[in-house]
């Protein structure tokens, strides 16, 4: 058995990381643009959203939140090597906090704020062990399932409705091309809402933190074989089906947008983000490189931010905001991710990291690095 490689970065966490910033562009995209109601797309928009409720939605971040506990152990491990104080990651994790708060200025979306005060309760668990972490992962994932059954049992039983709420105030203001007043908005009123929702959704980001702290800690030790890899690939395929059979038919129904299919859509999100990971890990196994997605990876947080610079600008350059197709997203998010593999090749044959992720590290250190090759 060929065990995962391992340098001073894991290839196969950078591959992964490209890998899940790619889906997470697209889960984004419609958020960009302006959400709209399934209903109200044309025939070919309504197959694209069902598409990305099978195969996307639910299915990156979950990956990504894995992958950010994965990376808590290697920090950890690296300031323990070095003799160093472990309140740095609690350093690391202001800085990601204020890069949250200020990409909320431009996006309702972002994530690293959630991350960043999700990440403070990791602390908690430095000197856990394995096990511990993996039994609160999964009793935190128990719980963010006991409350998504009973919001899609209560949908089921009073009606069901669309969770898409268009928003007039940001049309407005993007038709206007008042960009400064674009950012007062986000400010007074998405940036409280986004915050308002961490304490919503942390229980749950914690527990994939936990999962993948776990999971690092367990197969640095002894990789899983490609035999164990073949096997999880096949039940985790076999899982998803009957879930994704419901997203299908829900789609078919009156409310294609509502509870009800996020529940499912949530769900899925789990057993794919397992068939998503093992199979990229077999194919590294067979000798695949990937290597496009390694330097998407490397430079993920730089790419992550960009996205909401690109699409903010393309909103107000045309001055639509939910009016834009979703097929024309869909294809604006294919050129940029094509463009960031190469810009993110070229640019780390220069230099170490990415910029954002030079900034962050020299905050987190206290001091400049050497960023050159």
């Amino acid at each position: 058995m060929k065990a995962i490689e391992r340098t001073d970065r894991i290839v196969y966490l950078d591959v992964l990381r490209g890998f899940a910033l790619c889906g997470i562009l697209f889960v984004n995209m419609p958020s960009f643009l302006g959400d709209r109601s399934t209903s109200e797309m044309g025939r070919w928009d309504q197959m694209i959203r069902l598409l990305f409720d099978l195969l996307i939605q639910t299915k990156f971040y979950t990956l990504f939140s894995v992958l950010f506990g994965a990376g808590f152990i290697l920090f950890i491990d690296r300031l323990r090597v070095k003799n160093k104080s472990l309140w740095i990651f609690a350093r690391r994790l202001v800085i990601l906090l204020l890069f949250g708060l200020i990409h909320l200025l431009f996006w309702k979306g972002d994530i690293l704020q959630t991350y960043a005060l999700s990440g403070f309760f990791l602390l908690l668990f430095v000197k856990a062990r394995p096990k511990t972490k993996l039994f609160f992962g999964i009793a935190l994932q128990l719980y963010t399932f006991f409350l998504y059954l009973s919001i899609y049992l209560y949908a089921r039983s009073v009606g069901d409705a669309s969770i898409v709420e268009p928003d007039g105030k940001l049309q407005e203001l993007v038709a206007s091309r008042h960009l400064l007043d674009y950012i007062a908005y986000h400010a007074t009123t998405e940036l409280p809402i986004a915050l308002a929702n961490t304490l919503t959704i942390f229980p749950e980001i914690l527990s994939l933190f936990l999962i993948g702290a776990y999971l690092m800690e367990r197969f640095t030790v002894r990789p899983p074989t490609t035999r164990t890899l073949k096997i999880i690939l096949a039940v985790s395929l076999i899982l998803s089906i009957p879930m994704l059979y419901q997203i299908v038919i829900i789609h078919q129904g009156p409310v294609p947008d509502g509870l009800a299919n996020y529940f499912f859509v949530w769900l899925s999100g789990r057993t794919l983000a397992v068939t998503y990971a093992v199979g990229i890990a077999l194919l590294i196994r067979s000798g695949r490189s990937f290597s496009g997605f390694q330097a998407l990876g490397r430079m993920a947080l730089t790419n992550y931010l960009s996205h909401t610079l690109i699409f903010t600008a393309l909103i107000f350059l045309t001055g639509a905001y939910e009016t834009i197709p979703l097929w024309q997203g869909t294809l604006a998010v294919i050129l940029i991710l094509s463009g960031q593999i190469v810009f993110s090749r070229n640019y780390l044959n220069r230099h170490r990291q990415g910029p954002v992720e030079a900034v962050w590290r020299a905050g987190t250190y206290g001091s400049k690095p050497s960023d050159h090759v």
